[in-house]
């Protein structure tokens, strides 16, 4: 069997509801969400009445994957539009699961599933599909508590009053796909809307991971009569009984809506932003979307420095394979690098002047430039609020491989000198750490909230952000071997504690692993992180769904230049 990564795949797992629905139902639903108070009774009954007009016989092409643990979320190809999903088609325990709101795309295998093979087909008014087979694996541990990812706006409807009724998106690790949800301690209608499926976990023992991650889920909750700048208390309850609680703050008006939480507002991504200054910058022109996570990043370098070609594109796919639902049910982040690409992108790709170091703030070294210096001769300054700006360099003064300003907006790439330079990888590797710093990002958690913070080598943390991974890629093999992409962590693996390690379970699967490199397995006191001391209490953080993308904040890190 192919061993499954980390790493997000495309395809099936890409998909979103508008993709799910053929060309009828776009013509007729399109108008839906934009209409006034967009209730659930109209909802209904445009699924009646399309449902009527718009289904074809179902098609069943294939299952991804085709295999899983009970109540794991996968996906389904082929002709789906209002069918359903029939579990153990023509047999006696023939049942028929639950699925979004125009179909069948994805769907969770039954909590009660014995291992063994299952078929599965699709059915519809129109008939039943071919089936498909589908492994059920025996259950490994208890299923994990829902984790919410994320809270996002569809849609707003002023409903007069000062008054709102809101479409939110919910996103969530583990979550159900018939979940209820309550906002402000009311139930309120809800639908799966986007979904993830993920197959790591087919390969492993999810019993041996502190928080195993089976898919992540999105609803569509309709949440009726809040007013503007109002807080919701939002719950994900789980079949099972466990939940998840999550706050979110409305826009304080219509002008101040940021559907996807990126820190763009609505209005710049739908056309242009206007700078304190007055100038405009036109980002929807670059790919912005209101409904999709957009990080807008300059980036310039020294000739001796100049990126590989290869770096963009790579780094692109790592931002677009993100385990991140955004409100459209899109999946990735939309990293938008101008690095003097031609066409909307002409600021970046400037050729900057040599220098021996660099670093941020001056200095009388030989050789130095400041690196404000570079920015304030090439970096539009109406971009100032909303772009990262990146410089590719030699070196920084005491040697290190760059520099990020932690929660800001500027970062540096400074290994010249350093063997793995030629490797692509590792300059996309850089890039990554450098601008994770940025979006809040340190080398042993989140948001420099913990004493983990710049625990550099934790054998847990399986992120571009930890010295054990810049430069290679991460493991996702319960081993410290590259497995040659990069990515943010997850938060899936289990808390170690130095001073009680078994390196004879590892870091997962109970695969042995030797965490402090003396070349050994044992158990006992042990320094796992390689800084010195065995004191150290490792935990691997969820740094995906805690990246801070709106940096010009007054309690963030950015210096306003």
């Amino acid at each position: 069997m192919m061993e499954r990564t980390l790493i997000v795949k495309s395809g099936l797992t890409t998909h979103w509801p508008e993709l799910e629905m053929n060309f009828c139902v776009n013509r007729l639903l399109s108008p839906v969400i934009a209409r006034p108070r967009f209730r659930s009774s109209v909802l209904l009954m445009l699924v009646l009445l399309l449902t009527m007009s718009c289904t074809k016989a179902p098609v069943l092409n294939a299952i991804d994957s085709s295999d899983g643990y009970p109540r794991q979320l996968l996906a389904v190809d082929g002709n789906t539009l209002f069918a359903s999903v029939v579990w153990d088609v023509g047999l006696p325990t023939e049942t028929t699961l639950y699925n979004g709101l125009f179909g069948t795309s994805y769907f969770q295998i039954p909590t009660t599933a014995t291992p063994g093979v299952h078929p599965v087909a699709i059915r519809n008014n129109k008939g039943t599909s071919s089936s498909v087979n589908v492994t059920v694996l025996g259950t490994s541990g208890t299923f994990p508590a829902p984790r919410i990812e994320d809270v996002g706006i569809l849609g707003i409807s002023d409903v007069g009053g000062g008054n709102i009724d809101v479409a939110i998106t919910i996103s969530a690790a583990n979550m159900d796909v018939d979940a209820t949800i309550s906002v402000n301690g009311t139930s309120v209608d809800s639908w799966r809307w986007g979904a993830l499926p993920f197959d790591y976990l087919q390969d492993h023992l999810p019993s041996t991971y502190g928080y195993p991650i089976y898919h992540y889920t999105q609803m569509l909750s309709l949440v009726e009569n809040v007013a503007f700048g109002s807080n919701l208390t939002v719950v994900v309850n789980n079949t099972d009984g466990q939940t998840d609680t999550k706050s979110y703050t409305l826009p304080s008006n219509l002008a101040n809506l940021d559907s996807d939480g990126d820190g763009l507002l609505d209005t710049w991504e739908d056309g242009s932003y206007t700078a304190p200054g007055g100038g405009t910058v036109n980002i929807s022109a670059m790919g912005t979307n209101k409904w999709q996570k957009d990080i807008l990043v300059e980036v310039d370098w020294i000739a001796a420095a100049t990126p590989n070609a290869a770096v963009w594109a790579t780094v692109e796919t790592a931002f677009n394979d993100a385990p991140v639902l955004n409100p459209d049910g899109s999946s990735g982040i939309n990293i938008i690098i101008d690095r003097g690409q031609g066409g909307v992108f002409t600021n970046g790709g400037n050729i900057l002047a040599d220098h021996t170091t660099m670093d941020f703030g001056p200095s009388t070294a030989a050789g130095y430039t400041n690196f404000f210096t570079y920015k304030n001769a090439n970096f539009n300054n109406n971009r100032l609020n909303i772009f990262h700006y990146g410089v590719f360099g030699r070196a920084r003064p005491g040697g290190s491989s760059g520099r990020g300003e932690v929660w800001g907006n500027d970062f540096m790439v400074t290994f010249r000198a350093f063997a793995v330079w030629p490797q692509t990888i590792a300059q996309v590797g850089t890039f990554i750490h450098e601008l994770g710093h940025n979006l809040g990002l340190t080398h042993g958690d989140n948001n420099s909230n913990s004493a983990q913070w710049n625990e550099t080598r934790k054998p847990n943390f399986p992120t571009t952000m930890s010295y054990r991974y810049q430069f290679p890629g991460v493991s996702s093999d319960c081993d410290f071997t590259s497995d040659g992409f990069h990515t943010y962590s997850q938060g899936m693996y289990a808390r170690i504690i130095e001073s009680s390690v078994n390196e004879n379970i590892g870091i997962c699967d109970n695969s042995p692993l030797d965490m402090n490199g003396d070349g050994a397995i044992s158990t006992g006191s042990m320094d796992t992180s390689q800084d010195g001391d065995s004191n150290d209490t490792h935990d691997d953080f969820n740094q995906w769904a805690n990246i801070l993308y709106k940096f010009d904040v007054a309690s963030s890190r950015w210096n306003s230049n």
